[in-house]
């Protein structure tokens, strides 16, 4: 299994140049939006005096750069690592529907494993850079907890799979993608905002949370070729009880921290509203994982009410801080 997907990219050597770009953005991910969605809350949750800020506006596309290649790079990692392991051979087969292979070129021999390594490598420098020189920008004049998380969700995403593995251990995986989410929206916010507030502490948590409700799907659908390569992921380790009950919890806690935001001082309670669309979603998600076991169909519905969800916040945020 190992030795198959070697060959595969091995056909990447006689590609144009044209088609090997294409594949490394693919690689990427740049096309997943929803990565940025923390970035542009951190931007709606800046009081007026702190986007009045020398250079808050410039720090703040800087965070963007950053965000994208710190996004860039732990994809990278987690392809190469699926890639030399036979896992991401495995869950892409041939005869599933819902899958589109092109997402993962090293599978399709548009990138080689040598391109994708200095790719990679190339995205954790930009990374650095672009952090670096959006502290620099706000004059070093920042939270120590901002320096930390910015850190901290670079170090650890590139974890994913490689180096420590923490998606091979029970509950890792889950962990850390929720709290890397949260830590996307939390450190430009900090560096630019200069205190935390509960608003923005409970919708880095929410985006967090909802990206685990699609990565959980996903996971149950991918167990026999996350079980193969090691990963100790929810769906590997425990059984259907223990999966239904996580996401259930997943559904609760998100229901739990909407309601705590419309209910904060000064926030219209009326985000309940917006953020119904992506509620409903999130409750249908459990409807056809658990109950009808269609987990990509539940995944896809996790996506959208992510999309959703982000509209249900950012629009009272913007009434709430800017209008």
């Amino acid at each position: 299994m190992e030795t198959k997907p070697a060959k595969i990219s091995e056909a990447a050597s006689g590609v144009s140049s044209r088609t090997v770009i294409r594949g490394l953005l693919r690689l990427s991910k740049i096309r997943v939006f929803q990565h940025y969605f923390g970035l542009v809350l951190a931007w709606l949750l800046l009081s007026p005096d702190a986007l009045g800020r020398p250079g808050a506006t410039t720090a703040m596309f800087l965070f963007l750069l950053g965000s994208v290649a710190i996004v860039a790079c732990a994809c990278a990692s987690d392809d190469i690592a699926g890639f030399r392991n036979g896992s991401d051979l495995l869950n892409y087969r041939s005869d599933e529907q819902l899958r589109d292979i092109r997402a993962k070129p090293l599978l399709t021999g548009t990138v080689t494993e040598r391109q994708a390594l200095v790719f990679a490598a190339g995205s954790g420098v930009v990374a650095v850079l672009a952090g670096t020189a959006a502290f620099w920008v706000l004059g070093w004049d920042s939270p120590f907890s901002a320096y930390v998380l910015y850190l901290l969700g670079f170090v650890f995403s590139v974890q994913y799979s490689v180096g420590l593995k923490v998606s091979y251990r029970r509950g890792g995986g889950e962990t850390l993608l929720c709290l890397s989410t949260a830590a996307g929206l939390l450190a430009p916010f900090l560096a630019v905002n200069r205190e935390w507030t509960w608003p923005a502490v409970a919708q880095a948590l929410l985006l967090g949370v909802w990206l685990v409700m699609v990565s959980s799907y996903s996971n149950v659908n991918d167990v026999a070729g996350d079980r193969m390569a090691g990963r100790r992921t929810l769906a590997v380790t425990t059984g259907r009880a223990v999966q239904n009950a996580a996401m259930t919890a997943f559904f609760l806690l998100s229901a739990g921290l909407l309601t705590a935001l419309a209910f904060t001082d000064g926030w219209p309670s009326w985000l309940l509203l917006t953020a119904l669309p992506a509620t409903v979603l999130h409750a249908a998600q459990l409807y056809q994982g658990p109950v009808m076991r269609r987990w990509l169909r539940a995944r896809k519905l996790g996506l959208i009410a992510y999309n959703l969800g982000f509209v249900g916040i950012a629009v009272p945020t913007f009434f709430a801080l800017h209008r």
